[in-house]
């Protein structure tokens, strides 16, 4: 059992290794972003607010949280997008001990803006099958999904004016974080600047394999 928190700025990716974790350690992936995605499916204000690049209020996020855990019971995870401000850190933790879930090490991802608001900018997205591109790296052909063929969207939040909102926050909310959890012995630090590939090495090596 190893359970697994992932923490970058929007756009260092954390979608693509939470599923490299998830399909290679077999751990159940806890998106907070796609859970509140979904959840903004029946809520209107949510949708907006996650348009502007805003933070989500707290009692949503702990609820989504939660109920996640309640759905997937006896399973290890890689934890996504939460926690993101200092104030969710007691929370987090307290959802976790009512759980019995121990957090066994925390990763956090880290990339320079540049490289990481050409990759949200260029993000195309799989609403079938959830598989992610980039139409600055990927050949796709007739804006098609190569795994299912389904054609691919973007999202409403990647947007340059929304990224810069979101990169704020981030160095403002979440970079206090990162400081909070680098003073534990579970912490590391991976670069996500180069290649795939390359930071899937760092992770093997975090994970002992």
């Amino acid at each position: 059992m190893c359970n697994v928190l992932l923490i970058s700025a929007p756009g260092a990716g954390k979608g693509v290794t939470s599923k490299y974790l998830r399909d290679k350690y077999n751990l159940v992936h806890m998106s907070i972003g796609n859970l509140i995605r979904e959840e903004s499916t029946k809520n209107e204000l949510l949708k907006q607010t996650i348009s502007k690049g805003e933070f989500i209020n707290n009692d949503i996020v702990y609820k989504l949280f939660s109920d996640f855990l309640e759905e997937n019971k006896g399973s290890s995870f890689v934890f996504e997008g939460f926690p993101r401000l200092m104030e969710q850190i007691k929370p987090f933790e307290d959802i976790l001990k009512n759980h019995n879930i121990i957090l066994d090490k925390v990763i956090f991802i880290d990339i320079d803006k540049d490289i990481a608001l050409k990759r949200v900018t260029g993000r195309l997205i799989c609403n079938n099958c959830n598989e992610v591109y980039n139409k600055y790296n990927d050949n796709i052909e007739d804006n098609k999904c190569k795994v299912c063929g389904n054609i691919l969207s973007t999202r409403n939040d990647d947007k340059v004016e929304t990224y810069e909102n979101r990169y704020k926050l981030f160095k403002e909310k979440t970079m206090p974080v990162v400081e909070y959890y680098k003073r534990m012995n579970n912490f590391y630090l991976i670069s996500n600047n180069g290649t795939f590939d390359e930071m899937k090495s760092q992770i093997d090596n975090i994970m002992g394999n």
